[in-house]
C-alpha cells in the first residue's frame, strides 16, 4: 500500500472574478479540475467531476480509472440537460490515484484537457501528461514551434473536456510508486505564468508540500495571475508492495485514447539537403551593368508602376471580397477577408456569433479552425446559423 503526504493551494488570480478550479485530496485520490462555461457553469462542472472522482478510491486498474472519469463525464452531461443555463459547461481533469494491481502497488494517472501532472526530480520537472489543446496539436504537426505556442492567441482552446459529449477520450498512465518521489497536479493558471525552471526552483527550496503549493500559487499570481491557479503537491512517503525496481521515468504503461495523428492536417513538406532555403535570395553577379536612364526606360518604369497599381487594387479587392467563419479566441465569428490574410491585408471581424468552441462538434471544430470561406456575407451567415442550430439541438 502506498502512503502519501500532500498540500494544496488555490487562488482566483488577479483577473477573474470567480474561481472555477476545483481540487480533491482524498487519499489515495488526488484531482485538479479546471472548469469552463458561462456564469457558474465551469464551477459546477468541476465540482461534479471531483465529487465523482472521490468514489475512485477502490480502482484496481487504469480501466477502472477510465470508467470513473467516464462516470463523471456522464454526470456533467446529464446535469447540463436538466438545467439549460448550464449548457456548454465543461471541465478539464487530471488525477493521480493510488492503486493495487495484482497485489502490487501502482499509481494511476488520468488526463483530459490541459491540466497537468509533473514528476519532480533533482534536476528537472518532467511533464507526464499531454495537453489536449489546439496549439499542442499544431506543435506536434510541426506547424508551430513550442516557443510560438507560448504566445499563440488560441493557446487556451482545449480539444477535449468533460461534459461536451456522451463519452470522453481519456489518456492514462500506470506508474511505479517510489518513496521520495514528488508529483505536482495543477491547472493551466500555473504553467502559463511560470516556466518549468521557475517552478522547479520553488519546489527545490520548499520541502513541505503545503508550503510549496502556496509558494507556487503566490509566484503565479505575482507573475500576472491572469487565470485561476490551483496546485496539489503529492509526496510518496512509502511504497510498500511496489516492484523492487522501477523505471527511471516511473512509467510502466501508457494508454492514449487516440493516435497522435488525430486532428493533424497535411504534414509539412520536407526538403532535401540540396534544396534552397526559402529565405535565400540568389543574385547573378555576372550580369553587366545597365546603361544610363533613357526615355524607353522611363516609359517602361511608368508601365510597370501602372501594372503594379492595378495589381494592388486587385489584391485589395480579392482580400476583402470574401467572408469566412472562424475563431476569434474561443468565440466563433464571421470574418471579412481571407483566413490567412493576403499580403498586409488581415481579415477583420464582421459579425460575432453567440457560439463558443466548447459547443462545436468535433467535425465542425476541425473546419472552423482553418476557416470556412464564402463568397457573400449571406452565405457565411447561413453556415453560421447551421452551426448555432446544430449546437442548440444536438445532444452534448
Amino acid at each position: 500500500m502506498t502512503e502519501f503526504r500532500w498540500g494544496t493551494a488555490t487562488d482566483v488570480g488577479k483577473v477573474r472574478s470567480t474561481n472555477q478550479d476545483q481540487l480533491l485530496t482524498m487519499a489515495p485520490v488526488f484531482v485538479v479540475a479546471d472548469g469552463m462555461g458561462g456564469h457558474n457553469g465551469g464551477e459546477v462542472a468541476a465540482a461534479i467531476a471531483v465529487d465523482e472522482m472521490a468514489k475512485a478510491d477502490g480502482v484496481a486498474s487504469v480501466d477502472d480509472l477510465i470508467e470513473a472519469v467516464q462516470t463523471a463525464n456522464r454526470e456533467i452531461v446529464d446535469r447540463s440537460k436538466l438545467e439549460p443555463e448550464l449548457r456548454g459547461m465543461g471541465t478539464t481533469l487530471v488525477a493521480l490515484v493510488g492503486m493495487t494491481v495484482d497485489e502490487s502497488a501502482r499509481l494511476g494517472v488520468a488526463n483530459v484537457g490541459d491540466s497537468r501532472l509533473y514528476r519532480v526530480t533533482d534536476h528537472a520537472l518532467t511533464q507526464i501528461t499531454e495537453d489536449h489543446t489546439l496549439v499542442e496539436a499544431l506543435v506536434r504537426d510541426g506547424r508551430l514551434t513550442p516557443e510560438e505556442a507560448l504566445t499563440h492567441p488560441q493557446r487556451n482552446i482545449v480539444t477535449r473536456a468533460l461534459g461536451i459529449d456522451e463519452k470522453v477520450l481519456v489518456d492514462t498512465w500506470e506508474l511505479a510508486p517510489v518513496a521520495g518521489d514528488r508529483y505536482v497536479l495543477c491547472s493551466d493558471g500555473l504553467f502559463n505564468e511560470l516556466s518549468s525552471a521557475e517552478m522547479l526552483d520553488v519546489l527545490r527550496e520548499v520541502e513541505e508540500p503545503a508550503e510549496a503549493a502556496v509558494a507556487l500559487v503566490n509566484a503565479a499570481c505575482d507573475a500576472g495571475g491572469r487565470d485561476n491557479v490551483t496546485v496539489v503537491i503529492v509526496d510518496v512517503v512509502d511504497a510498500d508492495g511496489a516492484a523492487d525496481e522501477a523505471p527511471p521515468d516511473r512509467i510502466l504503461s501508457t494508454h492514449k485514447a487516440v493516435p497522435d495523428s488525430v486532428l493533424r492536417l497535411d504534414p509539412p513538406v520536407e526538403t532535401g539537403p540540396d534544396d534552397p532555403h526559402p529565405d535565400e535570395i540568389f543574385v547573378d553577379r555576372s550580369a553587366t551593368k545597365a546603361p544610363f536612364v533613357t526615355w524607353r526606360l522611363g516609359l517602361f518604369v511608368g508601365a510597370v508602376l501602372l501594372v503594379l497599381g492595378v495589381l494592388v487594387s486587385s489584391v485589395v479587392a480579392y482580400a476583402r471580397s470574401a467572408y469566412f467563419v472562424g475563431l476569434d479566441g474561443e468565440e466563433v465569428v464571421i470574418f471579412r477577408g481571407r483566413p490567412d490574410g493576403v499580403l498586409w491585408f488581415d481579415p477583420t471581424v464582421e459579425e460575432p456569433l453567440v457560439l463558443t468552441v466548447a459547443e462545436l462538434e468535433a467535425d465542425d471544430l476541425r473546419e472552423v479552425v482553418d476557416g470556412v470561406e464564402f463568397d457573400t456575407l449571406d452565405e457565411a451567415r447561413d453556415y453560421a446559423e447551421t452551426l448555432v442550430q446544430r449546437a442548440a439541438t444536438d445532444d452534448p
